[in-house]
């Protein structure tokens, strides 16, 4: 046995030792909650360092409690909670990827919309709330938040529309059973191979919201559908339900997971960034170049950075001190007050040697180093969101509409042409005046399915529609006051007297265009690279291209077609002449330059006689 002093000595110090743990505690505690105070959490800011720190935390549920290995029922984790710990959830929210509910924020230039398709219908509807020209705000087509996850759900990176309150007592009810859907952080910083934001698709489709992070990840398994649950349903006292199964090894002795969290990478990108090119077969995908950027070893975010706030730069000129990661900006432009700054990470600076400077006053980079060398008929596109694409196993589509053209050599918002994607939209809708309110596909449906829904035979992946039955369909969508009208193909048809159909082009239905990036092509594949021909000829792809109309009117007389030259705004006969005189130019320019040596060897001959006679007036005064 110890001596009693021992023992007394020994109990001091251990008890003086949970006294100075605790005073450690207080202070790092103390510490954390002031800097909350000040707006600045453990996870934010910048302290200098620049590696990633070690993600070792305790999962969080919903509620905020710690989700451990024994527990007998295992809950998924809640990133609002668990990221939110040391992330300002909150400010994140208001990025770019999560606000597109926020009708404050400034828009930009316009970009990819959804894309409300509905075949029997024959509507593809650019919807947005970001207010871009041509698009419509969700509830102007009623679509509430609830439906719009349903709607879009496979490439939506949740918060936004997915933390909205149900707008009705029955979508309340659903969303009571499915949760919110907060904002997936780790489909972009998870780098873990486990990250499946297919297998995330799969559980919004089923209406998990509050279980998607917890699948996607691969912490654990997640089964059951919460869509196919009753309205009366009851997680404590109902068997059945959603099962979570964390596995095995994942939790450390204080139920910590380990996980590797750090910067976005390519991959998380280009789940919802992918374009497929339709002109080359999926056999043969393997042989396109990637874009010169990522090949020369840079990473999407690189050039499309962001702070705390996550406001995403986008990458295009004036878009502030963000212009600086435009093209324009990495390579040749001094936004530094008199510093030079081009060449910004090993960007070469461009010669562009023989090219008027006009051109850089009426053509965007894009318009000659992105997409796809033009063609003599504009190719077709696929992008990840709109059409659905990365999707596995049973949940794999192959949705084929809308067509979507590019690159289509166009001018943009800013006045410089630029290769934008495109597609022609169409839908039913209310006309008063010049507004124009879609009608939701479904309510069409109601109205005149008995129509639209007759068995046809597809061209060109669309249901045909006549003229018979576009009116029709308009006799039976009248309601009051009001004048339904199709918009499609460019051309709106409304009923005049009689019936008879009364077709115009209002703004309205002019086709949607974004404009398009990537992939970058290298200087020695630009337009230009075969000198001015590229562009100035009589048959040159940049103004002739053709772009199909498209849309489900049966045709008179076959397909139609506009130019790039239509929508690049400029007048048809002066580009005509202007580039038949490139045929002349090489003769032109051999005369140009004769003729400058013929008055250069005239003006010599002139030159030595004066000499000469100089030479000689001053010899004789010599003599």
């Amino acid at each position: 046995m110890l001596p009693c002093s021992f023992n007394c000595g020994q109990g001091s110090k251990k008890y003086m030792m949970k006294i100075f743990n605790l005073i450690i505690v207080v202070f790092f505690v103390g510490t954390a909650l002031a800097s909350s105070e000040e707006g600045v959490m453990v996870g934010e800011g910048n302290d200098a360092n620049r590696s990633s720190p070690v993600h070792l935390f305790n999962l969080k549920d919903e509620a905020g409690l710690v989700i451990r290995a024994d527990s007998e029922k295992q809950q998924p984790f809640s990133t609002k909670k668990t990221c939110g710990e040391c992330h300002n959830y909150d400010e994140i929210s208001k990025g770019w990827h999560f606000n597109a509910h926020d009708t404050e924020v400034d828009a930009g230039r316009p970009g990819e919309p959804w894309v409300l398709v509905d075949s029997i219908c024959r509507s593809q509807i650019p919807v947005t709330a970001r207010g871009w020209q041509g698009t419509f705000a969700p509830q102007d087509v009623g679509i509430t938040p609830w439906l719009f996850l349903k709607k879009f759900y496979s490439h939506f990176p949740g918060g936004s529309y997915g933390e909205m309150e149900a707008d009705n007592p029955e979508e309340g009810i659903r969303q009571g059973i499915s949760g919110m859907y907060e904002i997936n952080c780790l489909a972009c910083h998870n780098r873990s191979s486990y990250e499946d934001q297919s297998l995330a698709a799969m559980q919004v489709a089923r209406q998990n919201y509050r279980w998607v992070p917890t699948a996607s990840s691969g912490l654990a398994t997640v089964e059951g559908l919460a869509s196919s649950l009753d309205d009366f349903y009851d997680p404590e006292f109902d068997e059945g339900g959603i099962e979570v199964t964390y596995r095995q090894g994942i939790f450390d002795k204080e139920d910590k997971v380990l996980m590797d969290i750090g910067l976005p990478e390519n991959d998380s990108c280009y789940f919802c960034h992918s374009n497929k090119d339709l002109s080359v077969s999926s056999e043969m995908e393997w042989t396109r170049d990637q874009d010169v950027h990522l090949h020369s070893g840079l990473n999407c975010i690189d050039c499309h950075r962001n702070g705390d706030d996550h406001m995403i730069t986008r990458g295009f000129e004036h878009e502030g001190l963000a212009g600086t990661l435009s093209c324009e900006g990495c390579h040749i432009a001094d936004h530094n007050g008199g510093k030079p700054i081009a060449n910004r990470l090993g960007a070469p600076a461009p010669e562009h040697a023989g090219i008027p400077p006009i051109h850089f006053e009426r053509l965007s980079c894009t318009a000659c180093h992105s997409g796809n060398w033009p063609e003599e008929q504009a190719g077709q596109l696929r992008t990840a969101r709109i059409h659905k694409t990365a999707l596995h196993g049973q949940h794999n589509m192959n949705q084929r509409q809308p067509h979507i053209y590019g690159p289509v050599l166009m001018r943009g918002t800013d006045g410089k042409i630029a290769p934008h994607k495109l597609f022609w939209p169409s839908y039913w809708a209310d006309a008063s005046g010049e507004d124009i309110s879609p009608i939701n596909p479904e309510k069409v449906l109601e109205s005149a399915g008995d129509i639209l829904k007759e068995e046809v035979e597809k061209q060109n992946d669309w249901r045909p529609l006549t003229d018979e039955q576009i009116t029709a369909v308009l006799n039976k969508l009248r309601n009051g006051e009001n004048a339904p009208v199709y918009i499609a193909g460019g051309k709106m048809y409304k009923l005049a007297a009689g019936d008879k159909l009364e077709i115009s082009e209002p703004v309205a239905a002019q086709p949607y265009a974004w404009p398009m990036a990537h992939d970058v092509r290298p200087a020695e594949q630009a337009l230009g690279v075969n000198k001015c021909a590229d562009c100035h000829d009589s048959k040159s792809s940049f103004f002739y291209s053709e772009l199909p109309v498209d849309g489900p009117l049966v045709a008179q007389g076959g397909q139609q077609f506009i130019n790039m030259i239509d929508l690049q705004g400029l007048d048809k006969r002066y580009m005509a002449a202007f580039n038949a005189s490139f045929i002349f130019r090489p003769m032109l320019k051999f005369v140009a330059f004769g003729s400058c040596g013929l008055i250069a060897l005239v003006v010599l001959a002139y030159v030595l006689k004066a000499i000469a006679a100089v030479t000689k007036a001053g010899t004789e005064e010599v003599e």
